[in-house]
């Protein structure tokens, strides 16, 4: 992919040409150029804001370019990815359903969703719409099996159950992504449609937020739409295409420009009205902005404290106010949306680089201007960890520290752990050779690909690449007592052990033709076996007494026994090619049969 650089100064001058279309307010005199600060400090492309104020539109500006190479400028109608910030939209539809009585906060999900199901039963029957809201369902975010999928909303709501909890359910905040994809998913059920129709009628529409839609297929046909960046292994900015998450809309699929965000907060910040009209209830308003799970405060700095999480949204004290916010953050964008109940000002900022800290000093800058405060030096603080983070981690790399056990190798030919793998649901992992001229393995999972060279021992581990989804991620092979590779395990979900997947048989044991080849009676004397091949495509192993048992393919002319631990077979060619001998191994012994036919 091609480097994309700006020069700090590049940037200054390009941020200091705002789109704007009329004159700043008093209080944010000198906001052109803090900007323009934060642009070339941040190394960020492109900032689109708004903020409004006592029931007006107060600024709502573009800052510096939305394309690099192209030198299109940043406009507050660029479309731009608005990613978690949608889960309040999904929770304001929600309380329409509410609202009219078709659901309940308290109710059990199953009360809506008879299909639901999550790893245990207690969670099953009693996890409620408000706890997939607000994150305390027991389940930790398994955000691997979504990501770069091809899979349907319904079939990750179908693989839930099969995702180990970390905790029970209301006993701990975890933020989970696919809880709020299951609460879309039952919003759209209950209202006999889709989770876009219904946020597209009770709230879109309403708002008359005309720009916004819900797929990067749709954002990428607006002429003025946004490109997304990284930041490289040398901190510089480089092309970072979105990523398509329709399955996963309720969650963060949104995309959005600052005019259409302004009119989301003017209904916020009047209490749930907009044009007179009541879109949320102020008491669902207030549920969803008041605390409902204590967060851990880490007290770091003084004008923040006491984070909690509503239904959507995250609570806390900010400089003596109450500060409800969210942040977004996806592969090329990241974006941040907050305001101050009772004080009628709110913010929406984006930059089109993930994971950007920079959104959150936008929002502390225009929050301290906003309640006219002495403006807290954010860019020291959050700029100055993020130099230190960076520092501890080079220290780390220069002075080796996760390097691995030296004088170490596989245990096999690496051709031996090739192959696919699947978990019930996280689906199929593959392992396969790292292509010409290269050396090690390759992993793909989803739509995603990385190199993955030997680490020590049984450990294979991908290399570090900030522009990689699939960054330092382990792999563990697991052999059988035969010496063959039957499983992996993958770090993918921190709060829970590795992820297991059980290698799936190599792809020729379902070809008819291949399997046929094996039919026959073997024989040890006047101990005959008979090898079958059913009409539904599965092989059996019989004697003359007992019901034959199925053999499920392992590799290459080698099955297990279904039932019986321990126990396979494998058919032996001979010269001419034909499997003219059955060898059975069972623990650690082995005989050969001689085919008869």
């Amino acid at each position: 992919m091609k480097l994309l650089l700006l020069s700090a100064a590049c940037l200054l001058s390009l941020a200091a040409q705002a789109q704007t279309t009329a004159p700043l307010p008093p209080e944010f005199a000198d906001w052109d150029a803090f900007v323009a600060e934060q642009l070339a400090l941040w190394k960020v492309p492109g900032l689109s804001i708004s903020i409004v104020k006592d029931g007006k539109v107060v600024l709502a500006r573009g800052y510096g370019f939305r394309d690099i190479e192209k030198k299109l400028p940043m406009t507050e109608h660029t479309l731009q990815p608005i990613a978690s910030t949608t889960k309040s939209f999904t929770v304001a539809a929600l309380a329409t359903l509410v609202r009219d009585g078709k659901i309940k906060w308290d109710e059990p999900v199953r009360e809506y969703l008879p299909d639901f199901r999550l790893h245990s039963d207690y969670a099953t029957q009693t996890v409620t719409v408000r706890d997939l809201v607000t994150h305390r369902s027991g389940l930790p975010r398994h955000d691997a099996v979504w990501f770069n999928s091809q899979l349907s909303r319904e079939d990750l709501f179908k693989r839930v159950r099969h995702f180990e909890l970390s905790a029970e359910p209301r006993a701990r905040f975890q933020y989970n992504n696919l809880m709020y994809m299951t609460a879309g998913y039952l919003g759209g059920k209950v209202a006999g449609s889709s989770w876009e129709a219904l946020v597209s009628d009770k709230v879109l529409k309403p708002l008359d937020m005309n720009a916004i839609n819900f797929s990067i297929k749709d954002l990428l046909k607006s002429p003025d739409h946004g490109s997304g960046y990284t930041l490289d292994n040398e901190e510089r900015p480089q092309a970072k295409p979105y990523t398509h998450i329709d399955a996963m809309g309720p969650t963060g699929s949104l995309n959005s420009n600052a005019r259409d965000m302004a009119n989301y907060l003017l209904m916020l910040t009047a209490d749930g009205s907009y044009k007179g009209k009541t879109l949320i209830t102020s008491g669902d308003l207030r549920a969803m902005t008041s605390g409902q799970m204590t967060l851990p405060d880490s007290r770091l700095w003084p004008e923040r404290n006491s984070p909690q999480y509503g239904m959507g949204w995250f609570v806390s004290n900010y400089r003596g106010v109450t500060l409800v916010d969210h942040g977004g953050n996806m592969p090329g964008a990241a974006t941040t949306l907050g305001f101050v109940p009772g004080r009628n000002i709110g913010v929406y900022a984006t930059v089109n680089v993930g994971t950007s800290a920079m959104r959150d000093v936008i929002l502390y800058a225009a929050i301290d201007r906003l309640l006219g405060m002495p403006p807290v030096d954010w860019t020291a603080r959050l700029h100055g960890n993020y130099l230190k983070a960076q520092a501890a981690e080079k220290a780390a790399e220069t002075q080796q520290i996760n390097t691995g056990k030296p004088g170490t190798k596989p245990a096999l030919e690496l051709a031996e752990y090739q192959g696919e793998y699947e978990h019930p649901g996280y689906g199929v992992l593959t392992i396969a050779g790292a292509g010409a001229g290269a050396q090690g393995l390759a992993l793909q999972y989803n739509d995603m690909k990385a190199a993955l060279p030997h680490w020590h021992y049984e450990v294979f581990q991908t290399p570090k690449d900030k522009l990689s989804e699939l960054s330092e991620v382990r792999v563990q092979f697991l052999s059988n007592f035969e010496g063959d590779v039957e499983k992996l395990r993958v770090e993918l979900e921190p709060a829970v052990k590795a992820i297991e997947f059980k290698r799936l048989p190599d792809r020729h044991f379902k070809d008819q033709a291949y399997l046929a080849k094996f039919a026959g009676v073997y024989a040890i004397g006047s101990n005959e076996m008979t090898v079958t091949l059913r009409p539904d495509g599965v092989l059996t192993l019989g004697g003359r007494a007992g019901a034959p048992s199925e053999l499920l393919g392992l590799r290459g002319s080698r099955f297990e026994v279904k039932g019986r631990n321990g126990f396979s077979v494998e058919f032996l060619p001979d010269a001419s090619g034909r499997y003219s001998q059955l060898a059975l191994r069972q623990s650690g012994s082995a005989t050969i049969a001689q085919r008869k036919d």
